[in-house]
């Protein structure tokens, strides 16, 4: 699989496959909105069977077959979003005694919100490299890699640090509440599991909804088609967030503009790290306000 441009698409077709792209992405995503338990664990477990047999019935018919490897994206999101719905949330609970508190949705202690976290980017990451790896595809086709260094590599760095100096000088209640002013510190203090915390997310969510779909989008769509594509998903998995009031503007003004720029510098710099590490900077304010909930 290559990032090239595709032939020029009928854009009819083009269209509607990209509605139907965002409607996959949609149904893989819903689950997380059913609150019964069982509902949502059988919602997810049927998406998933759904997708993986269309991807087997794909790679069998020949006019299907182009199809299948976008199927199979789908299938492995779905499957994660079943993982993450159901995984961190029990040993959360049942496990380490530590349920999530109002204000973070992780858990009620510091130890536990980073635990849950890379337990929740644990059942992320490794189904997707251990099935790209099983569907025969090389892991540069969800960017698994470095990719280019340089001055690439080092402005995220710095965006890392402004976001952080911009979190601590001008926190807003109003966009992102918190439980208390949050001192130095207190800042010092949370600031190694903060780093986790980030840095752990920033990786999840690049491989999930960039690292997984750009190469495959790109089949079918142009570059700034499939980037649009993957960041409207992007923006759909933050919809009924708990840590803003200010949900919509959030979304509008934060998430899509951060998955547009997310694409563009995996595309650019043709790996995870550079997007990965700008997205944990822009995750600062989020996580250190469900930090402030928390013992």
């Amino acid at each position: 699989m290559t990032d090239e441009q595709p032939p020029h698409p009928d854009i009819r077709k083009a269209s509607l496959l990209a509605i139907l792209c965002l409607c996959a992405g949609l149904s893989s995503l819903s689950a997380r909105w059913i609150s019964n338990d069982v509902l949502k664990l059988s919602y997810g477990l049927l998406i998933a069977a759904v997708y993986l047999a269309f991807t087997v019935l794909a790679r069998k018919v020949s006019s299907l077959r182009r199809f299948w490897e976008l199927s199979f994206a789908f299938f492995i999101l779905a499957l994660v979003q079943l993982l993450n719905n159901s995984v961190p949330s029990f040993v959360g609970i049942h496990i380490l005694h530590d349920p999530p508190v109002p204000g973070n949705p992780l858990a009620s202690t510091v130890s536990g919100t980073v635990i849950i976290q890379l337990l929740g980017t644990l059942v992320t990451i490794v189904p997707i490299i251990a099935l790209t790896k099983i569907s025969g595809n090389e892991l540069s086709s969800i960017y698994a890699r470095i990719g280019k260094r340089s001055i690439w590599i080092i402005a995220p760095i710095i965006s890392f640090i402004i976001f952080a100096i911009v979190t601590v000088t001008h926190h807003s209640e109003r966009l992102l509440p918190t439980n208390g002013t949050v001192t130095l510190h207190r800042l010092l203090v949370l600031t190694p599991a903060l780093l986790v915390l980030v840095i752990s997310n920033g990786f999840q969510e690049e491989f999930l909804f960039r690292g997984l779909f750009l190469q495959r989008y790109n089949a079918f769509f142009g570059v700034r088609v499939s980037n649009v594509l993957q960041a409207i998903i992007f923006a759909i998995a933050h919809a009924g967030i708990t840590y803003t009031p200010a949900s919509v503007l959030f979304i509008v003004l934060g998430v899509f503009p951060l998955g547009l720029f997310g694409g563009y510098l995996m595309r650019r710099t043709n790996g995870v790290v550079t997007p990965a590490l700008f997205h944990a900077g822009a995750d600062i304010p989020i996580y250190l306000a469900f930090l402030s909930y928390v013992a």
